[in-house]
């Protein structure tokens, strides 16, 4: 199969135009949605076009938060960051860069991370980013050292590893190295998301050999990626390995949590409530994938 590549650049253009536009009107769901077609796009061709995707959706959740807690004039400003980072995104396609790019969403989270602060927060805390580069190392070694607790089908290990690591940044800033390392734990839960409800066999269990043979290798890549010092090749490597995977795994399932309606004995569905419900689904589906 001959896959033309510029047909699929042209395309990426388009969803990127199309996320500008919903930016531009608060519509962040939208922009969430848009960056997961970038992802989605991406799959069919290998394109490295997809971390303006991965990129654009961390924008679209922090944008979505902030449009609720800031007062207009803070908000106004911190948009003002995000559309011109959004627009470098979509700038970017005519001479695509990826090391540059992350660079710039280093740049954009750090700026960011100002308004996501309470009064408390900005008035007390301070830049400290040997206490960032130290703490994602423990925490990095916590997450090796526990690595069977992924062996549990309810466990939250990547989720909680990446919340303290967000944490620690919006607080206390950091490099590159720290926002790499970051993206790359939330990239692999999203993986992990789908990976363990695919091989949840019926007694309730996770298969435990796919678990050491998928899963711990991944985070053996993570390693050799981000420490002792960056290794772009293996960085970008690394996080398609885990877009990827999650896009095809969507494919594959979808939600992750099935609508589940118990109706008494006897009890049917109007088709027309059937069919709202479908349509509904679809919609969300498209912008949580």
């Amino acid at each position: 199969m001959v896959i033309l590549v510029e047909s699929y650049d042209k395309v990426i253009l388009e969803d990127l135009t199309a996320a500008l536009e919903a930016f531009k009107n608060d519509s962040f769901d939208n922009v969430n949605m848009f960056a997961n077609r970038i992802m989605a796009n991406a799959t069919f061709t290998d394109s490295k076009l997809f971390l303006t995707g991965f990129f654009l959706k961390d924008v679209a959740s922090t944008f979505g938060t902030l449009k609720t807690k800031q007062k207009a004039t803070s908000y106004s400003t911190a948009k003002s960051h995000g559309f011109k980072f959004a627009e470098l995104l979509k700038n970017s396609i005519s001479s695509f860069d990826e090391e540059k790019l992350w660079k710039e969403f280093q740049k954009f989270t750090s700026i960011i991370r100002k308004f996501e602060m309470n009064e408390f927060e900005e008035k007390n805390y301070s830049d400290n980013k040997d206490f960032v580069k130290n703490s994602f190392s423990w925490l990095f070694d916590y997450l090796k050292t526990n690595k069977k607790v992924l062996l549990d089908p309810k466990n939250l290990l990547f989720k909680g590893v990446h919340y303290e690591m967000d944490r620690i940044f919006n607080t206390h800033s950091g490099n590159l190295s720290e926002i790499v390392l970051m993206s790359l734990i939330k990239a692999l839960d999203n993986y992990y998301n789908y990976f363990r409800r695919i091989y949840l066999k019926a007694d309730g269990c996770i298969d435990e050999e796919k678990v050491k043979t998928e899963i711990f290798p991944l985070i053996d890549q993570i390693e050799k990626a981000c420490f002792p010092k960056l290794d772009f090749s293996a960085v970008n490597s690394t996080l398609w390995t885990l877009v990827k995977g999650w896009r095809c795994f969507f494919i594959q399932r979808m939600e992750l949590l099935p609508l589940t309606v118990k109706y008494g004995k006897g009890i049917e569905m109007p088709d027309e409530l059937k069919k709202k419900l479908s349509e509904g689904m679809t919609k969300i589906l498209e912008k949580e994938g």
